[in-house]
């Protein structure tokens, strides 16, 4: 019989009544009020002897600074400790602004921030009230085809707004031969007693840019795949964990169409003075690539499981790194956070409050590595994000993940590329020995 109990529970957290400010892109200042497909909020409470993790997952940009306080504030008066509580972004670009920090991005609306930290309180209060149930863990893998990596050397001088004029630059440009992680992972949460699902935990690494048109609410490619497993499984709460996904992005190939003489021009004059962006997609473009991604993960979803295994210890450790330690400038006043789940040896989830580029995993895993046979996600957007996350060998470089995003975000400085390695890695390493510490003195 499995130790570990879970209860789970999902909101709408769509609003309705009134026009909102979205978050994400700088030219969309309008406030929005049309909605593509809802979004949500999900969530799974485990629990085991002496230890619980709460697990949320929200259809946001980003969950923030004030609303992760007043989250944290409302679950501690139910019995709750802050490191107990896992808050992750599926950063949708297609979702009320939440984090004041990042206000060129989206002014927040106080109102719907207020309103969303009363529903998550609501929807843990009704966790409580469940029966408990003894679960087993079933793990699907498999690859998809549908990320490509966004930065790419441009060889020829460009000009930007927010780069200026360089000889030679790292474009936001598609590149075919740059590093992506097209590994999917399903985890469907199970009743022991009658092997009825009662959650699902999925993860990809990819930026949730690809919905179009993009001045609508929707939870984007998530969404979609919520959607298509609902069809099979009911409407459970399905999680969206996104990966180490800050230099990734959605593939999408363009439908043949035809191409006037002037838009032939404009792009080649945007191709001479921003290096070569990514083409512009359709509705059946988009429409298209979702319902592939889709298809494909609800088919992982189905194969035989990589793992199965009715988990007896959870462990969950927090650690906190000062941006300073890294960063020479003006930084958000927030520290970069990791928190590292485990359930038993079999499963590990790394969580990080920034949008680090897909190479950390590596680093990562050999500064930590995972045990034998133990499946790990690395997991971006964490609670309060504070920015984007280069590593070493692309501070050099440049480009809008070390440069572009500062003023967007906050900041206004340097990357210590002799710094932000070792002060990263130590933060990561904390965290997995504050979940062992925990563990023991658990049991």
């Amino acid at each position: 019989m499995s130790n570990i109990v879970a209860r789970a529970g999902h909101r709408d957290i769509t609003p309705r009544d009134r026009p909102v400010r979205l978050a994400g892109y700088p030219g969309r200042t309008n406030p929005c009020s049309d909605i593509l497909d809802p979004i949500e909020v999900g969530a799974v409470l485990f629990e085991g002897p002496g230890r619980r993790i709460l697990l949320l997952s929200f259809d946001l940009l980003q969950v923030g600074s004030e609303l992760q306080d007043l989250i944290v504030s409302k679950l501690e008066k139910r019995g709750f400790v802050r490191d107990e509580i896992v808050l992750q972004a599926s950063h949708t670009h297609s979702a009320p602004a939440t984090d004041k920090a990042c206000a060129p991005l989206g002014i927040p609306d106080e109102r719907f921030v207020a309103e969303l930290a009363d529903a998550v309180d609501d929807l843990i209060g009704q966790l409580q009230g469940q029966e408990p149930v003894p679960v087993v863990f079933e793990i699907s893998e498999g690859w998809l085809r549908h990320s490509i990596n966004r930065r790419r050397y441009w060889p020829f001088p460009t000009i930007g707004r927010m780069h200026g004029f360089n000889l030679t630059s790292i474009a936001f440009s598609p590149n075919p031969k740059g590093p992506k992680n097209e590994l999917a992972t399903v985890l469907l949460v199970r009743d022991t007693r009658d092997d009825r699902p009662i959650a699902m935990v999925w993860h990809y690494t990819c930026h949730p840019t690809a919905v179009v048109p993009t001045d609508a609410i929707s939870a984007d490619f998530p969404g979609k795949v919520r959607e298509r497993l609902r069809r099979r499984l009911g409407a459970i709460p399905c999680l969206f964990l996104t990966g180490f996904c800050g230099n990734i992005r959605p593939h999408i190939v363009p439908s043949p169409r035809p191409v006037a003489l002037r838009e032939r021009f404009q792009r080649l004059v945007r191709i001479v003075f921003f290096g070569n962006l990514f083409p512009s997609v359709s509705l059946e473009d988009w429409r298209r690539w979702s319902d592939s991604l889709a298809s494909e993960l609800d088919a992982i979803a189905q194969q035989s499981a990589t793992r199965k295994f009715s988990p007896r210890e959870l462990r969950i450790g927090s650690a906190s790194v000062p941006l300073s330690k890294f960063f020479r400038g003006t930084a958000p006043p927030k520290p970069l956070c990791v928190q590292v789940i485990g359930f038993d040896d079999a499963l590990e989830i790394v969580a990080i409050s920034a949008e680090p580029s897909v190479e950390w995993e590596a680093a990562i895993g050999e500064a930590v590595p995972k045990p034998p046979e133990c499946i790990r996600l690395y997991a971006g957007y964490l609670g309060s994000l504070c920015g984007y996350l280069p590593t070493k060998a692309q501070i050099p470089e440049g480009g809008y993940e070390v440069e572009g995003f500062q003023s967007l975000f906050g900041f206004a400085g340097q990357f210590d590329a002799g710094q932000i390695g070792p002060a990263v890695l130590s933060c990561v390493r904390r965290a997995f020995q504050a979940a062992r510490i925990g563990l023991h003195r658990a049991e």
